[in-house]
């Protein structure tokens, strides 16, 4: 499509048609005028008429200004309120052309005629009167250029005809007459010029919205691009955690629940290692297909939080609901029974999970999104260390809380399944 609008655009000056799509698209998308446009000029066209009878009076006199003023009062006026009546609403544009050429041509002959047997002296009047009629008329009239050429061609036909065969170039066949005729051409340039410049107008505003649509879907793709894991398919690390703190700050809002999941998938290095980085990749893109749809069906959003692991969040999910989507999700990839060489018998591919839950309540003591994700990264760990293909929980607290109950280093640390303090992550055995 964008080919062909430049081909439009530069098609020389004489050929006014588009290539046919867009001809076609042309004449579905621009409309005719409204029959408002044509009515108000057909009224100011009647009333140029019946003012015209003060000529015809002074032309014929009383005892002949009969004949004008009656074809004038008796033909062209019910004639041109018909034409009133018929351009109601939104007539097409051929409609509208055979309204104004019938009308036009009726006055002209009716003009033509009073030329014909107007007194000696008074021809010339009408005869300009008659070429002026189609002049006005074809340059108000918003006629496509093809619909021009028959009006044009229609009203030019019957003045020459007239003139000719009427004996109306005077006793000395003087050409003037036929020199006014041309006057009824002009309307054609006009016409030409006018459908030229709609058209090239209607083609720059293709070519606009072409580019528009154009970079929107390059933006989108951009959009996608950034925001997405090109492996897996789900959000990546910055979209989720730009969407994380908007959902933390609404269930603050909201005084709800809300649960951060932390997924890693177990012996991934040796996975790698043993069956090769294509195995590795198809089961990253399996897993990921898992988990997606279980935690989107709960509102919430699954990233690739890099390398083997993945992360969630799940808006309005206590802790007991949480670790349970939790074990769900632990089950649904056991069952894919994805199979893992690197381990002894019939192995397969599993993964352990971190949840951290918070009540919105907790932002407002200065809970935040990331000691969420310490926590979950802590009951991670937990997990790992217990023996891997596991749920662990963790309860967050704010970094004020966690520094100032920080154990000695040398002190126990606790694993059980929910822990009050957080530790920054460590390295954990894949």
């Amino acid at each position: 499509m964008q080919s062909l609008i430049e081909d439009g655009l530069s098609r020389p000056w004489w050929v006014l048609t588009l290539p046919a799509p867009l001809e076609a698209k042309y004449h579905a998308t621009v409309a005719p005028v409204a029959g408002w446009y044509l009515q108000s000029w057909l009224l100011v066209f009647i009333a140029f008429n019946i003012l015209s009878l003060k000529v015809d009076l002074d032309a014929f006199g009383a005892e002949a200004v009969a004949v004008p003023a009656g074809l004038t009062l008796g033909i062209f006026v019910p004639l041109a309120l018909a034409a009133i009546l018929v351009l109601r609403g939104h007539p097409s544009s051929r409609k509208q052309t055979l309204a104004v050429l019938v009308t036009s041509l009726v006055d002209m002959a009716i003009v033509l005629n009073s030329a014909w047997i107007v007194p000696t002296g008074h021809a010339d009047t009408y005869l300009i009167l008659a070429a002026i009629v189609p002049l006005v008329v074809g340059m108000i009239a918003p006629m496509p250029f093809r619909h021009s050429l028959w009006f044009c061609g229609c009203a030019f036909g019957l003045y020459v005809v007239s003139v000719l065969a009427l004996g109306l170039s005077g006793p000395n066949g003087s050409g003037v007459p036929l020199l006014v005729a041309s006057l009824i051409l002009v309307p054609l340039k006009l016409a030409y010029s006018r459908e030229w410049e709609t058209k090239r107008s209607f083609l720059f505003g293709l070519r606009e919205k072409a580019q528009a649509a154009a970079l929107a879907e390059a933006n989108a793709r951009l959009t996608i691009l950034s925001e997405t894991d090109p492996l897996t398919g789900v959000a990546n690390r910055r979209l989720f955690t730009e969407r994380l703190d908007g959902a933390w700050d609404l269930a603050a809002a909201q005084r709800d629940w809300f649960s951060v999941l932390l997924v890693d998938i177990d012996r991934f290095k040796l996975l790698n290692d043993t069956a090769g980085h294509a195995v590795g990749d198809d089961c990253l893109i399996r897993i990921a297909e898992a988990l997606r749809g279980p935690v989107e069906a709960g509102g919430g959003l699954v990233a690739r939080y890099g390398g083997e692991e993945f992360v969630a969040f799940l808006p309005r999910t206590a802790s007991e609901a949480a670790r349970a989507a939790a074990e769900a999700l632990r089950r649904i990839v056991a069952d894919l029974a994805l199979p893992h060489p690197g381990l002894p018998g019939p192995g397969i591919v599993t993964i352990s999970i971190g949840v951290a839950t918070a009540h919105g309540a907790e932002g407002m003591r200065g809970l935040g999104s990331g000691d969420l994700l310490k926590a979950a990264d802590e009951a991670l760990y937990a997990a790992k260390r217990q023996g891997r293909n596991r749920v662990e929980a963790a309860l967050p607290a704010p970094e004020a809380e966690r520094v100032t109950a920080e154990p000695p280093v040398n002190a126990p640390r606790a694993l059980a399944p929910t822990c009050l303090v957080s530790v920054a992550p460590r390295t954990r055995a894949a």
